[in-house]
């Protein structure tokens, strides 16, 4: 199997965001912010990410017809906002987060916005796949010894169509060895890539 780039233009920066999804994003760098503050050692696997044009990103990618499917996991969700913008597109959206703090305020977001995102407590990486604990033993901001939070969730990796992602630099290589190792063929990994912008991959 390889990985096959698909590039994303970058008028999407012209599609506009509907009211649910401007205050989601608002709400959700509120309740960042006041995490920054309050926390003198912030996570370390905490990073932030631009929402809107994630929100033009999942706008463009159903305006191409290019999801195979409707389920939508956030690798490493943090705050969740990804994971919510997903059910505001009308997926059947979960976040995988291994910090637990965070994964109950994005919990208590989506019950607050009432929201049918689901968050789980674990490392998103599939148990039994070879070679990606050691290739994990290279990333500093990645766990892979947790128990399979998949079992958890009721679904296998490879049960998703479309993943999210912001990996830290130089660690986009992990999380596109996990993708391609455990997801269907034809998924989709949607990255963030900071002054980049928005990478698409699917897996061939």
């Amino acid at each position: 199997m390889t990985l096959q780039s698909i590039d994303i233009p970058e008028d999407i920066k012209q599609l506009a965001h509907d009211d649910a999804a401007t205050n989601l994003i608002a709400l959700g760098h509120e309740r960042i912010e006041a995490f920054m503050q309050d926390n003198d050692s912030v996570t370390e696997n905490f990073v932030r990410c631009d929402f809107h044009l994630l929100d033009q990103a999942l706008t463009w990618i159903e305006q191409n017809h290019l999801l195979t499917g409707r389920r939508f996991c956030e690798l490493g969700s943090g705050f969740g906002v990804a994971a919510m913008l997903a059910s505001l597109h009308g997926l059947e959206s979960v976040g995988i987060e291994v910090e637990s703090y965070l994964v109950d305020q994005a919990s208590d977001l989506a019950d607050e916005l009432d929201l049918p995102t689901a968050f789980y407590c674990g490392s998103f990486v599939p148990r039994g796949v070879l070679d990606i604990e050691q290739l994990g033993s290279e990333v500093e901001h990645v766990e892979t010894h947790e128990d399979d939070v998949y079992e958890e969730i009721g679904l296998a990796m490879d049960d998703f169509d479309l993943f999210f992602a912001f990996p830290w630099p130089g660690e986009e290589h992990f999380f596109e060895a996990v993708f391609e190792a455990g997801a269907a063929v034809n998924s989709l990994l949607l990255t963030f890539r900071g002054r980049d912008g928005m990478g698409l991959l699917r897996k061939v």
